[in-house]
């Protein structure tokens, strides 16, 4: 990287460097009648592998603040958002390889990307019901 932003775009007088994990997602799996899950187990668990992948390289790396995207939702590689959001909380929150690997996650996602299928939450809102906390850190009361 060699400028600030967004407001002031001024050159910086040493570059800085920006690690970049890029895998590709699965492509237009196919889903079941609803249009919300997969309809074949294997391709979601290629996804898991996938995304396994991408928080392996930024642990070994030693990566404790990561920025990810929606990995394969919207209109080009058709993955289900819901599914997708519940897989990134599952292996962040559930994998023992992961559970503490990192301090601060971030997704970067449209607010209100094109192509948005009509009906459903955006691609964020689901996003954020999945990573309320109240979903993560379940209270019980006794």
């Amino acid at each position: 990287m060699f400028r600030d932003g967004p407001d002031h775009y001024t050159l910086w007088r040493e570059f800085r460097s920006l690690p970049v994990i890029s895998v590709a997602p699965v492509r237009r799996p196919k889903l079941d009648e609803t249009g919300t899950r997969y309809s074949f187990e294997q391709e979601k668990e290629l996804m898991m592998e996938k995304m396994r992948t991408v928080l392996r390289i930024a642990a070994y790396c030693g990566n404790r603040d990561i920025c990810l995207g929606a990995f394969g939702v919207g209109p080009i590689f058709r993955n289900p958002v819901g599914e997708i959001a519940k897989m990134w909380r599952t292996l962040l929150f559930h994998e023992e390889e992961f559970r503490g690997a990192f301090a601060n996650v971030v997704f970067a996602i449209e607010s209100s990307p094109p192509g948005q299928p009509k009906g459903g939450l955006p691609d964020l809102e689901v996003f954020k019901q999945e990573f309320d906390p109240s979903n993560i850190f379940h209270t019980t009361y006794v």
